[in-house]
């Protein structure tokens, strides 16, 4: 297998994979949305809320808002953690928000007692108050995983295959007018190939002829692997966690499968 970093910037993150099946492929992008560990607010315990806005309503969009995480810092809670709704420092932060109208309550507004955990988009608003209204509250953030709640969810991923494009017989000039991304341009009064990693496989230019001009083989194990984070960690971290967590399922597997002997 061999990995080349095409584009990284921001929470975008593409990598060219060769050599790579398409079921390994699959089992990163699963991993990349349910078992990167994430800060999420879990528990809010509100003081006062003067606002349109119902408690439950606050609530929930405070569980929404991305939040800055370093992963080494904190571990996942326990079972009785979980139930008890008790979390322990190495696993929770605690933010508060004191608010007093008129304004727009943002997430920046959240003040948390680690600053490595911290909104990943401060200008999210959360609600809107009016002259005379306050919002007083205490949220505790967990570490999480996509498994459990969307809300622990660290990005969006998804793969697709670098085909191997060959052009017969120069091509027919409609195959190339047909392609959308370019892959396939005129030059010369031929068709060529530009760069197949392009290509989105939609097709077209086989529809032109039947396949006779141009033909798309998806036999190969060469893909393109597109990562985006939803702010909480960079999405090069995203990968590396994922990996991780794989290894460690391989582990656990590879232990039951030694205790059955």
């Amino acid at each position: 297998m061999k990995i080349t970093k095409l584009k990284g910037k921001g929470n975008l993150l593409q990598l060219e994979v060769k050599d790579a099946p398409d079921w390994y492929l699959n089992t990163v992008r699963r991993l990349l949305t349910s078992e990167v560990p994430v800060m999420a607010i879990e528990v809010v315990e509100i003081v006062r809320n003067d606002s349109v806005l119902y408690d439950e309503i606050v609530t929930h969009r405070l569980g929404l808002v991305p939040l800055t995480t370093d992963i080494e810092s904190y571990s996942l809670p326990t079972k009785e953690e979980r139930d008890s709704q008790e979390y322990l420092a190495q696993s929770s932060c605690k933010l508060t928000l004191e608010a007093k109208g008129p304004c727009v309550v943002y997430a920046k507004d959240l003040s948390p007692s680690d600053p490595k955990v911290k909104p990943a988009y401060p200008d999210m608003p959360i609600t809107k108050l009016t002259e005379g209204q306050e919002l007083r509250l205490v949220a505790t953030a967990v570490l999480g995983t996509g498994r459990d709640h969307a809300k622990w969810s660290a990005g969006h991923a998804y793969f697709r295959k670098i085909p191997d494009i060959t052009v017969k017989n120069a091509g027919t000039l409609a195959c190339a007018q047909a392609c959308p991304t370019g892959t396939l341009v005129e030059k010369n009064g031929k068709v060529e190939v530009t760069d197949e990693k392009t290509c989105i496989l939609c097709m077209a230019c086989v529809d032109i002829d039947g396949g006779k001009s141009v033909q798309i083989d998806t036999t190969g194990n060469d893909h393109l692997l597109h990562v985006e984070s939803w702010g909480q960690v960079p999405p090069a971290k995203m990968v590396e966690s994922a990996i991780d967590a794989y290894t460690k399922q391989l582990k656990e597997f590879d232990g039951l499968l030694s205790s059955l002997e």
